[in-house]
């Protein structure tokens, strides 16, 4: 389901660490498990979006598999 969520905890994961991923799931609210779970609804995937960029330093849109 939360297949883009799940993409996103990837990206951070691999760019910022074990620590990234934490930041993420606490900005967020929602561990790595609850997202693949969910649906990838566009406010979710913004929210989402937007912390990652943060903790990465950049926009991630780059390293997105599919589009």
């Amino acid at each position: 389901m939360g297949v883009t969520l799940d993409e996103i905890y990837k990206i951070v994961t691999e760019k910022a660490g074990f620590k990234g991923r934490m930041r993420l799931a606490v900005r967020t609210g929602i561990s790595r498990t609850k997202a693949a779970e969910m649906v990838d609804t566009p406010e979710i995937i913004t929210k989402f979006k937007k912390e990652a960029d943060e903790i990465v330093g950049h926009d991630i849109d780059t390293y997105f598999k599919r589009r």
